[in-house]
C-alpha cells in the first residue's frame, strides 16, 4: 500500500470548519487531484488578462477531462464544489486575489466562506478586477495562513488544441 502524503488540501481542510460540503470536497480532491492542477494552471495561463472565471474554467474542466477519460466515460464534476475549489485555490495562491469576482450569498456568507473562515472584502482596490477575498477577521490572504506544504502543480495536462482537425 502506498503512504498517503499530506498536500495544502489537506491542511487547509484540517484547519478548516467541519462541513458536510467540506467533506465532499476533500474526498472529491482526494480521488482527484489533477482538478485542482489543472484549474491552477489554466489561470497561470489566463493571468495575462487579469480576471477569469472560477464558474467558466470549472466548465472548461470537466470538458478537456472528459477528453482524457474517453467518450464512454462520464467525468462527474458537481457544480457545487466550485465556490469551495475557488476560496482554496485563493487561499492557495494568493496571487489570484482579486481577478476573479467573488460573491456574497444573498443573506451572509456563502457556504465556502463559513467552511474557509473567509470573506469578500467590501471594496475592491485600485488595479483589481474584483473585491478580494480576505479571511474572516479582515486580515489579507497574503498576510494570514499558509500551508506548510505550498500547493505546486504536479500534473500538467496534455495541452493539445481545443478544436481538432478533421
Amino acid at each position: 500500500m502506498e503512504p498517503t502524503t499530506i498536500d495544502a488540501i489537506d491542511e487547509l481542510v484540517a484547519r478548516s470548519n467541519n462541513h458536510p460540503e467540506l467533506l465532499k470536497f476533500h474526498a472529491y480532491h482526494r480521488a482527484n487531484p489533477q482538478v485542482l492542477d489543472f484549474l491552477v494552471s489554466e489561470i497561470h495561463l489566463l493571468a495575462e488578462r487579469n480576471s477569469f472565471s472560477f464558474a467558466s474554467l470549472w466548465h472548461y474542466c470537466r470538458w478537456k477531462l472528459s477528453l482524457v477519460t474517453g467518450p464512454t466515460t462520464t467525468y462527474s464534476m458537481n457544480d457545487h464544489l466550485t465556490p469551495l475549489y475557488g476560496r482554496a485555490i485563493l487561499i492557495l495562491h494568493p496571487e489570484f486575489n482579486g481577478r476573479a469576482e467573488i460573491r456574497q450569498a444573498a443573506g451572509g456568507l456563502c457556504i465556502a466562506d463559513e467552511i474557509f473562515g473567509t470573506r469578500p472584502a467590501v471594496a475592491k482596490l485600485p488595479g483589481d478586477y474584483s473585491r478580494r477575498l480576505e479571511w474572516a477577521d479582515g486580515t489579507s490572504l497574503e498576510n494570514g495562513w499558509r500551508p506548510s506544504q505550498p500547493h505546486v502543480v504536479t500534473r500538467p495536462m496534455n495541452r493539445k488544441a481545443d478544436i481538432h482537425p478533421r
